[in-house]
């Protein structure tokens, strides 16, 4: 998005664009802004207007201007008060009887609600895994936005950290709660047996190294989508929603369906450009998150694979023998 084109719909004053850029591993795109209000500090942060997590998908500059003076108005000081008393009222009463070892997320919370950028690697409390706490509040439904500066006071220092990731948490409608569906070892070894070891990529059986993973991308799950597993899952449950894959396949099933979010393209395998019903455009007037949206996995090769399969060797079976020319 070209901020050239925004800066005409904006009739705010306070609002100074600096630039768009593209967080492509979240899948998330943002608008870097200073907000100017007389008699107090200036807000210095990054506001998202694509942001799978609260089903934000703006694309013309009137919608992305519409936001950014609607986040501009929620970043005034006594707006932005309020909400702060508010969550971190929500969080102690949440928190209050639990156990310390429960409250590292909270802790993460609470140096966030500054509403300023704080870099993770000196500015939150120290922790093995930030980004996991980070992802924690995120799931939660809290729009944080995520940059990447040099940090000269990094805790990192074996070896030592040139560039270090920034988080500021923006006080915006909270979207869904987000959560991801648990599967007991129990479950899982007898979805392999049920699946009878057969690896959906390969289209081979394999003996070990195969897991079970959604049909389903996580990518466009909100809070009506995960459930629980039960152990006593049906077959034909299981068959539905399930397949087996590598680990190495799943990291690169996940990256495909990012970039199908991403640019509205159904992803391919082997980069071969056949698809069961219709082409590689995500179908139109279908959402791309929430239950409804399976309806456009269910064309992207990456959601049935063996079911991919076996229509482009149907395909390819017809045609044999006819004239290419």
């Amino acid at each position: 998005m070209d901020i050239a084109e925004i800066r005409p719909h904006i009739s705010r004053e306070g609002i100074t664009l600096l630039g768009d850029r593209e967080h492509t591993k979240a899948t998330e795109k943002y608008i870097d802004v200073v907000f100017s209000y007389p008699g107090q500090r200036d807000w210095n942060g990054s506001v998202p207007y694509y942001y799978r997590r609260t089903a934000l998908f703006l694309e013309t500059p009137e919608e992305i201007a519409a936001h950014l003076e609607k986040t501009y108005a929620v970043l005034e000081r006594d707006t932005r008060r309020k909400w702060v008393n508010r969550e971190r009222r929500l969080w102690n009463r949440e928190y209050q009887d639990k156990p310390a070892t429960q409250k590292v997320t909270k802790s993460f919370f609470d140096r966030l609600l500054n509403l300023r950028w704080n870099f993770t690697d000196s500015d939150l409390p120290e922790n093995s895994n930030p980004q996991r706490r980070i992802q924690d509040i995120k799931d939660r439904g809290y729009t944080i936005a995520t940059r990447q500066r040099h940090n000269p006071n990094s805790r990192q220092t074996d070896p030592p950290r040139k560039v270090s990731t920034q988080v500021i948490l923006l006080p915006l409608e909270k979207g869904h709660a987000t959560g991801y569906e648990t599967i007991s070892p129990k479950l899982r070894r007898r979805i392999i047996r049920v699946l009878g070891n057969y690896d959906a990529y390969e289209g081979k059986v394999r003996t070990s190294g195969l897991l079970p993973d959604h049909k389903f991308p996580e990518i466009s799950w909100d809070a009506t989508v995960p459930q629980n597993n039960p152990d006593d899952m049906s077959e034909e449950e299981i068959r539905a929603k399930f397949r087996l894959l590598d680990n190495q396949r799943n990291l690169e099933k996940r990256e495909a369906c990012r970039r199908v979010v991403q640019t509205g393209k159904l992803g391919t395998i082997f980069g071969i450009d056949y698809y069961i019903d219709g082409n590689s455009d995500w179908p139109e007037g279908v959402p791309k998150m929430g239950r409804s949206s399976e309806a456009g996995w269910k064309l992207c090769p990456w959601y049935d694979i063996e079911a991919w399969r076996q229509s482009l060797n149907a395909f390819l079976s017809g045609h044999q023998g006819s004239d290419p020319g």
